[in-house]
Parts: structure tokens; sequence; C-alpha cells
């Protein structure tokens, strides 16, 4: 349907609010996805069996247990809920419209289930006390659970004050409601590398509102709407983040990742893991791609920075005329270059761009000239080598003699190759013959490619 709603709505909850069935009302980012009224969750029969066992409950316990010392919030990890009419799809309440204020649980009702037992241990609390379990094994396990949680805290009877307050204070969720049930499995499919996936970016924005909500509130609604501008261009934000940012910031700091095995909660680690601490010590100095964020602030304007700077090298005519090249490996090799000149712009504003831009390219698709084919592993081992001969520099010249001398290095590869002018790498050449190649190139200063006719 044409006027479906599709977009994703996320937010930071605590599970005090999912117990109390009511957020904050003053949080424009709760308020859009629960009713100000109150709410309620629900495990819907599809849900597949609650099959925690004691050795899971014994993980949650000792993690919970760890952090009630360090008296700060504790995210356990996301909730994907839904709500609304089913559309027969799933026979769910005979096909009757759901409330409102009533939300499906998709994923987390492991881990909602076992605090629901938790809190019935410590305080009698009815949380949960609404769904019914019909599944035999759901029974089995809440019955085998329950009585081990309550020996627990019996044999640790002076903890239940703090770990119940640390629960009601401290635990916190990343909410995410999905448009419908569909995209609901898909989003829990995404962790069996299935279906279209929860993005990192709903999961990084959820967590930088929240700091934005608690430090610096009078910004929360300027930046959700320019981040929410921002990801209308879902392929772009996506590469962005995955392809761009977070690969950039794993290669610099000499980890031998591929892309591809770069999974959604690395980069959400990446780009939050600063948070988890108030006291967290942060570098002042500006570090470019690898700066550190101290709040909210810091990372939207880290976010904005390079989306600029990506917008500036799309304008770039070289770059657009190799942006028409569409053989997978290609495009690998042209992530590279494109995270070298977002560098290049951060440490340089105001350097000689167009000279640089073009050298960059020189140096970053000699890969593409002398590879066989650009795998995610090649495209892995040549930014290792490559992108720390941009970023370690303090001056223009500094950077030009390292892409000379790593050009000089590469020009030897591609004379050893045997490789035929066919594909992305005909298409490549051909494109740049104009700008270091032949009598009337823009740059005669920069070595041409060696190819074989």
């Amino acid at each position: 349907m044409s006027g479906e709603n599709t977009e994703v709505k996320s937010c930071i909850v605590s599970l005090n609010e999912l117990v109390q069935g009511k957020v904050d009302n003053k949080n424009a980012q709760k308020t859009d996805i629960f009713l100000k009224e109150g709410f309620s969750l629900n495990i819907p029969d599809y849900q597949r069996p609650y099959a925690w066992g004691i050795e899971q409950v014994k993980i949650l316990l000792k993690d919970i247990s760890e952090q009630i010392d360090k008296n700060q919030k504790y995210l356990l990890g996301s909730l994907i809920l839904h709500k609304g009419n089913t559309e027969n799809k799933l026979n769910i309440a005979d096909d009757q419209q759901q409330k409102d204020n009533e939300f499906n649980i998709v994923d987390g009702q492991q881990r909602l289930t076992t605090l629901a037992l938790i809190l019935r241990v410590l305080c009698e609390c009815n949380f949960l006390n609404n769904v019914e379990y019909s599944h035999n094994e759901s029974k089995y396990h809440i019955k085998e659970n329950y009585e081990y949680i309550k020996a627990y805290f019996e044999s640790y009877s002076d903890k239940k004050g703090k770990f119940l307050d640390f629960l009601l204070e401290n635990i916190e969720f990343i909410c995410v409601l999905a448009p419908n049930v569909d995209d609901a499995f898909l989003f829990f499919d995404s962790a069996n590398s299935k279906g279209k996936g929860l993005k990192s970016y709903d999961l990084i924005k959820a967590f930088h509102l929240h700091s934005l909500e608690k430090n610096q509130g009078s910004m929360l609604d300027y930046y959700a709407r320019k981040f929410e501008n921002l990801a209308k261009d879902e392929r772009k934000i996506t590469i962005l983040f995955d392809e761009l940012l977070a690969p950039a910031r794993t290669w610099l700091k000499h980890k031998n990742i591929r892309v591809d095995k770069i999974k959604t909660e690395q980069i959400y680690e990446e780009f939050c893991k600063e948070f988890f601490s108030d006291k967290f010590l942060y570098s002042k100095e500006d570090l470019g791609v690898l700066s550190s964020f101290a709040n909210g602030v810091d990372f939207f304007e880290y976010l904005f920075k390079y989306n600029e700077f990506f917008d500036k090298l799309s304008n770039y005519a070289l770059y657009q005329e190799l942006d028409e090249i569409y053989y997978t490996g290609f495009i690998y090799n042209k992530y590279i270059y494109a995270i070298a000149v977002m560098i290049y712009f951060s440490k340089f504003p105001n350097g000689n761009s167009d000279y640089f831009l073009a050298l960059l390219a020189r140096a970053a698709f000699s890969l593409r000239v002398y590879g066989l084919s650009i795998s995610r592993a090649t495209q892995n081992n040549y930014a290792l080598e490559f992108l720390e001969k941009v970023y370690f520099v303090s001056f223009e010249e500094e950077l030009e003699q390292n892409l000379l001398d790593f050009i000089a290095i590469k020009n030897e590869e591609e004379r050893k190759s045997a490789q035929k002018l066919d594909g992305g790498r005909g298409d490549y050449v051909k494109i740049v013959e104009k700008y270091y190649q032949g009598e009337d190139a823009l740059y005669k200063n920069i070595p041409s490619h060696y190819v074989k006719k």
C-alpha cells in the first residue's frame, strides 16, 4: 500500500518503564513509539518457546552482578517490537485489531521473561503477568528457572536490595519498533544473515539521542531532525557507516577484519562504547576519522562532517566518472579511495584538493590495474597497507612523498602483472588517461599506470 508506514523508530527505554508500562512523557523519541497513557507487552502464540535454561540465567545474573558496583547505566541489548493488525498472516487474536498500546515482542522475550522471573522473586512484581505461555517447554523452563533464581537470592540475601535497585534504575534497552510484522521478522532473521536486517545506524542513532536527552536536552530535536534527513537516503547512510567510517576506524587501528565480517554489533560498539561510563576520558585532540566522542553532540557533528566530505567527493568530476563503473571488485576499491579522500579533507581543509584527489586515486586504484580480482580479503589487505600512508602525516608535502613512494612500489606490481584491460580495469584506465596519462594529462607529474597493450 502506498500509504503504509515504513519508518523504523527507535529509542532507549529503561526496564522500569517497561515494568510500569509508561515512559517519560517529556521524551519525544519515546512518546513517538509508546502512548503517553501507557502500554503493555505481549508474547504472541507464534513466538518460539521460552528456551533459556539455568546456564543462561546464571550468565545473566553474573553479568548484572558485575555491573552493580559500577553504578552506571547498563545496556542489555535491543528489543524488536511491532504492533497493529497482522492482516490474518499469523492468525493472532482471530484477526482482530490489536490495541494501539499493545506491543508484540519479536526479539527479546528470553531476556524479558528471565528478568520478569527475577523481579517476581525480588519484589513479587507482576511484570509480563498478562502473558500466557502455552508451550510446555516454556512452562518447564519458567518453573526450573524460577526455582533456581529463588535459591540464588536465598544464598545471597544481602544482594537482593541492591540488585533490585540496579534493575529498576540502571537496566536499559534499545527499543526498535518495526513498521509491520513482516519487517520485524526480517530484522530478527538478520541474526542468522537472512532478511534485510536491522541497520547499525538505527541502534547508533537511538543511543546518541538518548545521550543528548541526558546531557543536552535542548539540542535533541535539532539533531534528531538532521539525522532523519540524512537517513532518508538509506543507501548513502549505510555506505557511510558500514563501508567507510567503521572500516576506516577498524583498519587504522590495525585490526585485520574484512568489511563483510564487521557485524552490526561491532559497528554499534565502535561508535557507542565510550558512552558506557560517564567518567570516560577522551582525547580532546582532533584525531580526524579516529576521533572519540564525549557526548551526543560530538558524535552527530562527527557524522555530519564526514557526510559533507562524502558529498564533496561525490561532486568531484573524477569520482563521478568512476562512480559509473559497477563491477563489484571496483566498488570495493572505490571505497578505499573514498576513505582516503575523507581523511585528506579532514586533515587539510584548505589544501590543494584537486591535485591530491587525483594523486590519491592513482595510489588507491593501482590495485585495480594489477589485481586479478578484488575480493573483500584483497580490499582489507590493500586498505591496511595504504590508508596509514594518508592518515599518519602532518603536512601535504609529507603526504605527497608517501603517495609517490607507494605508487613507485605498486608500479612494480603493475609491471609484473599479466592482466588485460578487461571489465572494470579497462573502464578505469580509459577514464584516468586525461588526468595522468598522455600528452594532455592534467597532472603530468603523477606517474601513469603501467598497462599491457
